[in-house]
């Protein structure tokens, strides 16, 4: 069928990236790489004239074939007839003409991103000329953000190869630039992180090398600072033979006389630290402004990449988009629901609508896989804490009851603008707590089922395609010219497809990828098929017949990963997870799993992620149960396993031990897993990996032909990346499976490991009685399986519960004999942690010096081991105790050294509540200024990561530092509005800062 759009839609051309074409929304298929490649060096040189020799030695150089000519000038006339496919035949081309002996691409008004972003670089370097370094920053964003990976990737040539090199040096260059003004404005955190990996990347570039030291020193790290420039010299000495330049040498001369280098003009002034600490302390402002950006307010885009070639459903997406888009009558967020069988393409519908609409959703867009039509629907406990760390709500603030997390939700999306959509729906009950109540939101639902039960503004039924729609979706993937040959054939695998999408796309792959079959041979196979399907079927007959069809055509390595990728729960496989299901390493296992993805068995939302669609999983279960045996199905998940954990040691080893060896830390061997090079790898690769990990660990405990041991070293690793949150109503889940399947194999090791999780769920609802309970029992477990670690780490958290039930004595005795087996047993981390709560629990009882005492040796502990998150944990702790016993002033060291650790590790969390607790300190010591700087930063930054407990304490430390500067009526706006705050959160703060009112 004859294509629906017209030239009259705008082309846009990219390169920063992959080349790709766009006419209107819809994007054009190029072609081979070569006719890519000549379509680049036109683009290259927009509106010029290319000869045709040009480019014959741009794409194919010396290699060239004779009739290299021809081959030109074929693939010219291809890219005609894509640009303007309503040209006549013999008409004259307005897009890519013919000069003389060449041609010219005229781009004209069409877009094209490479000059877009020389457009906006030129405003962000006139925003710095101009010496408005701020807006200059904003603008080279925008310019950045229109790479989108390696230009010009995957074209073939030698023109190619230079242009990307020149390319690549204008982009660091670049980003440079902007890293110089974010640098000079202050903003050395964010800095860092970014330095961090492009000199990584680049390691001799100086310019880079520079940035990074100043950024560094500018932090508070000023011996990281110094660490760079010796690794600097060392590979420029031993890779290029020379020392490093003028630049570099200065800078490092001036550090190493504790000169660190004066900001340029733009930056904000800075004091140096008030006082002298063992670590680096932070400069504060005396002005209500803090040197340093707060972190941007998140904006989630977790919508999934849009169906490129969507086709059909005109007035449904017209009636959907026209319902979410905003009104200002509105008091009630809209809702629509697109329901429907499985494959019929209420995904992509969703997904298509979603994107027609997300600028009008500026504050995010925010995406689940309810699991609806699975044995594992999604719990909304869990989607709710997802939903909230994508705003940057900081799990230690996040409740464990399902309602208050949900009110917590409603209180983050209240005021922003923000677009839901929850993808396959099982029920009402799990979407309801999902529901924004702010008319500013809107929610876009699919599900199997109707949901009688709730109310919607918008509500479809979705059938098969249309005939029409179905003929051009088919069409457009096989190719026009191939579909007018074999018109019947082309309708009856429309028709035995069932217009159903999911079919469609599968059965067209598959012609794809057979160029030497006829649509004829697949109407044939098809009805076939569909004859002699099993009784057990997974959907519809004509999806069943499309499975078997496409399943039937995959050689044997490709079908033994379809089958045994399918065999872990969860969101998804990354590359590595699937590679270590098949047991192949990942440059075997890619070319496969992608090739599954070009015939749609397997679907990629990202790059290296790999997910099934739900009727495609069960498909492929079924298989792998008729084909593998048991022993092979168990053995792909215990590698997945082994995969999991291993890389889980490594991260943590490195979040809490890297100036250990690893198999000091682990204790035992873990293989499997990738390598991970630094600390901040290890925290990426939990934060992507937690739904996996956390899926993962139900499963093997559910299943009995899986070894559930494995999930206690896995829990155990990922909680020292949880450490800074609460993720303890799911483990507590966890746990309790763990118990079950404790009292079933009689393993008394995930008894003591399932108990404890459950007793630490309990004890984080400050449900003390069950938590004490648990906790006991867990001890005995730990004692019966002969298990230090599970046994130190149940007494401590039994001497917490005692704590907060009022029993000093047995809470400290407790912990004492924690202490006892950690360093019986050699753990060095569990007896730092546990000191630490020594300290505090000392410090209730009156005791300074035991408490501090305690402490110092936690510090001492975790420094030796290289622990940053528990080197910062301690310092606070510190600063607590000193604050406990009113001595507010000699709280200001430990507390900024914890807040320069959290600096450099990035931890926001960390460093509002050190914050808080610093303005008190800095108002007894009489600097009223720096306690408002402060509590000022630290209430925004509550505010900017959704802690309503944090931003509450700053509000009155604020408050009282605003009385302190004689601003005595803002200071009591301060402390009202903080009273208010603290009373909704039911916080015993609240009593405090009533009294404070009272007093006046």
């Amino acid at each position: 069928m004859p294509s629906t759009s017209t030239t009259s839609e705008p082309l846009r051309f990219t390169l920063l990236g992959p080349v790709r074409v766009w006419r209107g929304e819809r994007e054009l298929t190029l072609g081979p790489p070569q006719r890519k490649a000549i379509l680049a060096t036109l683009l290259l040189r927009a509106d010029q004239v290319v000869t045709a020799s040009e480019l014959v030695d741009a794409v194919w150089g010396e290699s060239a074939p004779a009739s290299v000519h021809g081959v030109v000038q074929t693939h010219v006339s291809m890219l005609r007839s894509v640009l303007e496919p309503e040209r006549p035949r013999r008409g004259q081309a307005s897009v890519l003409r013919s000069v003389g002996n060449g041609y010219s691409l005229a781009v004209g008004s069409a877009g094209y991103d490479l000059r877009e972003f020389e457009k906006t670089l030129e405003q962000a370097r006139q925003h710095r000329e101009e010496g408005n370094a701020r807006d200059s920053v904003e603008w080279y964003a925008k310019a950045l953000a229109m790479w989108q990976g390696e230009p010009l990737s995957a074209i073939p040539g030698p023109g190619a190869v230079i242009e990307r090199a020149r390319l690549g040096e204008i982009l660091l260059g670049v980003q440079e630039e902007r890293l110089e003004l974010m640098v000079a404005l202050g903003r050395h955190t964010a800095a860092v992180t970014e330095l961090a990996a492009l000199t990584s990347a680049h390691p001799v570039r100086e310019r880079l090398r520079a940035l990074h030291m100043k950024a560094l020193s500018r932090s508070g790290r000023r011996a990281d600072a110094l660490q760079v420039y010796t690794d600097t010299r060392r590979v420029m000495v031993d890779e290029l033979g020379i020392e490093p330049g003028s630049e570099l040498r200065d800078l490092h001369h001036r550090l190493l006389a504790v000169d660190e280098p004066a900001p340029p003009p733009t930056a904000a002034p800075t004091q140096p630290p008030a006082q002298p600490s063992r670590r680096p302390s932070v400069p504060f402002m005396t002005a209500l402004n803090l040197e340093g950006p707060l972190p941007a307010p998140v904006s989630p885009a977790q919508l999934p990449a849009d169906v490129a070639d969507f086709t059909g459903r005109t007035a449904l997406v017209k009636k959907l988009t026209a319902m979410l888009a905003p009104r200002t009558h509105r008091t009630a967020p809209p809702r629509a629901l697109v329901a429907g069988i499985g494959g019929v393409g209420k995904t992509a519908l969703a997904v298509h609508a979603a994107h027609q609409v997300r600028q009008h959703y500026p504050d995010g867009q925010l995406y689940v896989d309810l699991r609806g039509a699975g044995p594992e629907a999604a719990d909304p406990l869990n989607v709710l804490s997802a939903f909230l760390r994508a705003f940057g709500v900081s799990p230690n603030s996040t409740p464990a009851d399902l309602d208050e997390r949900a009110a917590m939700y409603r209180s983050v999306l209240a005021q922003r603008r923000v677009l839901v959509v929850l993808d396959d729906a099982a029920d009402a009950a799990q979407i309801q707590p999902l529901l924004p109540g702010s008319a500013t939101c809107a929610v876009l639902v699919t599900s199997r089922r109707r949901l009688p039960e709730m109310q919607w503004d918008e509500q479809a039924e979705l059938e098969g395609m249309s005939r029409e729609e179905a003929l051009t979706l088919f069409t457009r993937t096989i190719g026009a010219e191939r579909s007018g040959r074999e018109p019947e054939a082309v309708a009856e695998v429309v028709d035995a497809c069932g217009r159903l999408p999911l079919a469609l796309r599968i059965t067209a792959a598959k012609l794809v990828d057979r160029p030497q079959w006829t649509v004829r041979s697949l109407a044939d196979k098809l009805a076939r098929e569909r004859g002699r399907l099993s009784e057990l079927r997974v959907g519809s007959l004509e999806v069943e017949a499309t499975f078997h069809l496409g399943y039937g055509q995959l050689d044997a390595p490709s079908a033994r990963t379809f089958r045994l990728m399918s065999l872990a729960d969860g969101p998804g496989l990354s590359l590595a997870a699937a590679a270590a299901m098949v047991g192949e390493p990942e440059p075997s296992a890619e070319p496969v799993v992608e090739h599954l993805v070009d015939l749609n068995m397997v679907a990629s939302p990202a790059p290296e992620r790999y997910a099934y669609h739900d009727l495609l999983r069960l498909f492929a279960r079924q298989r792998a149960a008729q084909t593998d045996s048991k022993q092979d199905r168990i053995d792909a998940m215990v590698r997945l396993g082994d995969h999991y954990l291993g890389t889980a040691a490594t991260a943590g080893w490195l979040i809490q031990a890297p100036s250990w060896p690893r198999e000091r830390f682990w204790q035992r061997a873990y293989p499997g897993g990738i390598e991970l090079p630094d600390l901040k790898s290890a925290f990426a690769w939990f934060d992507d990996q937690q739904p996996a990990l956390l899926a993962s660990a139900r499963q093997f405990l559910a299943d009995p032909d899986l070894p559930s041991g494995h999930v206690v070293d896995l829990i155990n690793f990922l909680e020292l990346y949880l450490a800074n949150g609460t993720h303890f109503g799911e483990i507590g889940q966890i746990g309790e499976l763990a118990v079950r399947d404790a009292e079933r194999t009689g393993d008394a090791r995930v008894e003591a490991w399932g108990r404890r999780k459950v007793g630490e769920a309990h004890l984080r609802r400050f449900q003390l009685p069950q938590a004490h309970e648990e906790l006991t029992r867990s001890i005995a477990a730990a004692e019966k399986a002969g298990d230090a670690g599970a046994l130190a780490t149940a007494m401590d958290l039994l001497g917490s519960v005692e704590f907060r039930m009022g029993d000093g004595e047995r809470s400290l005795a407790h912990l004492e004999q924690a202490l006892a087996v950690a360093h019986d047993a050699g753990d060095v981390v569990r007896e730092a942690y546990v000191l630490g709560t020594i300290g505090r629990t000392q410090s209730e009882r009156g005791e300074l010096e035991l408490a501090v005492a305690a402490c110092e040796q936690s510090r001492d502990l975790h420094e030796q081991l290289g622990n940053e998150t528990g080197l910062a944990r301690t310092l606070f702790m510190m600063g607590l105790v000193y604050q406990r016993f009113r001595r507010l002033v000699e709280s200001i060291d430990p507390l900024e050294e914890s807040l320069a650790v959290c600096l450099g590790i990035g931890q926001n969390f960390g460093e509002g509540h050190n914050l808080v607790m610093l303005s008190r300190g800095y108002l007894a010591d009489g600097r009223a200024e720096q306690a408002a700087a402060a509590a000022s930063r630290a209430r925004e930054l509550g505010e900017a990561i959704g802690d309503a407990h944090m931003h509450a304490m700053a509000v009155a430390e604020l408050g009282k530092a605003l009385h302190a500067l004689g601003k005595h009526e803002l200071g009591d706006e301060h402390l009202h509005s903080a009273q208010t705050l603290l009373t909704e959160l039911n916080s015993p703060q609240a009593a405090a800062v009533s009294a404070l009112l009272n007093k006046k």
